[in-house]
């Protein structure tokens, strides 16, 4: 092999690399864009579900690992002008948590699956403190054994309420 065949095949492997670099930077580029750019659609039924949840206006949708889980992003702005987010996952739709992220939290959300709605919640929580709620989210909570709670999150309190039975199950001050 002569010298030029030797730079030609250098030439060769140099541009390949380059060519397989822009598609790898494309790539991520398109799976990390949202909606807004138009290159990341969430689908339809995600999307459904969450404003089945939360009747609202989608500002915003995207992918993300939540908990190690892929998931669909839905934030939401209600009619009375709170924000709330909304997680499913990807491989079902099966809702992984809800964020409320903004107030004012004078609306009433009902998860399903044998969960208390976010009204009794609130009103379980006001019998432990009187503070403003700044914000709340309802999940499975690893420290309560993978159970559905709500945490409401006041000025200077936070409360825990199992989402299935209603009972308190820690109160931080």
């Amino acid at each position: 092999m002569n010298t030029k065949e030797i730079y030609n095949k250098t030439e060769g492997l140099a541009q390949f690399k380059t060519y397989l670099l822009l598609l790898m930077m494309t790539m991520i580029f398109v799976n990390c864009s949202n909606d807004d750019e138009g290159t990341f659609q969430v689908p339809e039924s995600a999307v459904n579900k969450a404003l089945a949840l939360v009747p609202g206006t989608v500002t915003e949708s995207e992918s993300e690992i939540e908990d190690g889980v892929a998931a669909w992003k839905v934030e939401i702005t209600t009619q009375q002008g709170a924000e709330v987010e909304v997680y499913c996952r990807q491989d079902n739709d099966e809702l992984l948590r809800i964020d409320g992220e903004s107030g004012p939290f004078d609306y009433n959300i009902v998860p399903g699956n044998g969960l208390i709605d976010f009204n009794q919640a609130k009103a379980i929580a006001a019998g432990e403190t009187a503070e403003d709620l700044e914000n709340w989210q309802l999940r499975p909570e690893d420290k309560y054994n993978n159970q559905w709670v709500y945490t409401l999150d006041f000025d200077d309190t936070k409360v825990y309420i199992n989402a299935v039975d209603g009972t308190v199950l820690d109160v931080e001050s």
